[in-house]
């Protein structure tokens, strides 16, 4: 908690980041309890909601990403927020299913361009021997954010109503407008002039991530941790339907299991200054991602229940490292003045996973079954990321040499005496 104490500014980042990052998952049950439960839409209709979070993502995150290096970013993460509050509001009295489908979209949109300018702006108010602490805090309050606003959203709805649920969220942007507003302008300023055209700032944006070796392994690393996830998260009940159907309650603790391993994985790298060696986060990170679905994929229905939370905590732990050391990697190694268009190229690129990957994770398991679906997915990213820790001075450009007085992960801290 050094980072908190000592730098405000980033404090009252952290503080904002957190309560938007639960506002992002606190009204997710609210809006599928209104479409599901209130208006009984079908199924196709339903199956719309997850497109209407991703695609503006897909659309726009490379344009936030070139915003947010060009304008002031605190005005940026600002006018987010405010935007999002309005729309959330919209979304209570929403007269049907496309008008609360146009909202949403919307929302996402405003979101998109948060993000980014988050990056941006860390990279410039955080010194570089504390961006990795940085990047741990706001990984675990995501994290916290994902396992607990869904479940506190709806305990919400369930107890008042979604509007209510919905009525807290917008509280929430608020709120973290309002964090922002007392940081300094200056602190968000962009710093270094642009280039004039949108074009050649988006052109300039994928010349860095192409040809610095260090971000272009590392953002296809995290990407094939992401693209296994997807491809079978979303058949994970349909695995345990049929290998446990007496046991529905296992989906719960594994997704529990999967958060606390996340959070454990984030607050372990808290740990460190710096990392001297990228391969052994996401390497070591995407080869636990690999093993927990491997290990799924040879579930039956008399397999432990220690053995099964334990590889669900596993890969969760794969997946604090993989999101940590990459937000970590895009701070550290990218250009000051291009963070924005990396962070947004890399959101774009995830977009189109959380799209296409499930269909496709969809297919594999018709055409091979479920269980060698998991165990064929986790095997082959088991393997990536075994490559990645064995071929990391090939596959990574080391970082520059650490003070001795740092504590880094991949390198043994200095003993007293």
């Amino acid at each position: 908690m050094f980072l908190l104490r000592t730098n405000r500014t980033f404090a009252k980042m952290f503080a904002a980041y957190g309560l938007a990052a639960f506002g992002d998952y606190l009204d997710l049950i609210a809006v599928s309890i209104i479409m599901g439960f209130v208006w009984k839409v079908d199924a196709m209709t339903m199956a719309l909601l997850p497109l209407a979070f991703a695609i503006p993502g897909i659309a726009l995150s490379q344009t936030a990403g070139i915003l947010a290096d060009r304008w002031n970013k605190r005005n940026l993460l600002i006018a987010a927020d405010l935007i999002r509050a309005a729309l959330t509001i919209a979304l209570i009295f929403a007269p049907n299913v496309w008008t609360l489908l146009g909202l949403i979209a919307l929302r996402s949109s405003a979101r998109v361009f948060h993000f980014p300018a988050q990056q941006s702006m860390t990279r410039s108010v955080v010194p570089a021997d504390q961006l990795l602490q940085a990047a741990s805090l706001n990984g675990a309050v995501f994290q916290l954010s994902k396992a607990f606003g869904p479940l506190i959203g709806a305990t919400v709805a369930a107890a008042f109503s979604p509007a209510v649920c919905m009525g807290v969220n917008a509280i929430c942007y608020t709120i973290s407008a309002l964090l922002l507003l007392s940081v300094p302008l200056q602190r968000g300023s962009a710093g270094t002039r642009q280039p004039e055209s949108m074009r050649t700032a988006w052109r300039d944006g994928w010349l860095i991530v192409l040809r610095t070796r260090l971000l272009l392994t590392s953002i296809s690393f995290a990407l094939i941790g992401l693209a296994g996830i997807q491809l079978v998260d979303a058949q994970l009940a349909t695995l345990l339907r049929e290998v446990t159907p007496e046991r529905p309650e296992l989906i719960g603790w594994l997704v529990s299991s999967i958060g606390a391993g996340g959070l454990v994985g984030v607050v372990w790298l808290r740990r460190f200054k710096r990392l001297s060696s990228y391969g052994w986060p996401l390497g070591g990170g995407v080869t636990l991602i690999g093993c927990m679905f491997a290990a799924a994929g040879c579930f039956q229905p008399d397999t432990p229940l220690w053995f099964i939370l334990l590889s669900s905590f596993a890969g969760g732990v794969g997946t604090g490292f993989t999101s940590v050391g990459m937000n970590y990697i895009v701070q550290k190694e990218t250009p000051a003045d291009a963070v924005g268009r990396v962070s947004g190229i890399m959101e774009s690129l995830s977009g189109v996973l959380f799209v296409g990957a499930p269909l496709a994770g969809g297919a594999l398991v018709q055409l091979c079954g479920v269980s060698p679906a998991f165990l064929f997915v986790g095997l082959a990213i088991g393997i990536v990321g075994i490559s990645g820790i064995v071929l990391q001075r090939r596959l990574w450009s080391l970082p520059s040499p650490v003070a001795k007085s740092d504590t880094v992960l991949g390198q043994a801290p200095d003993l007293p005496g």
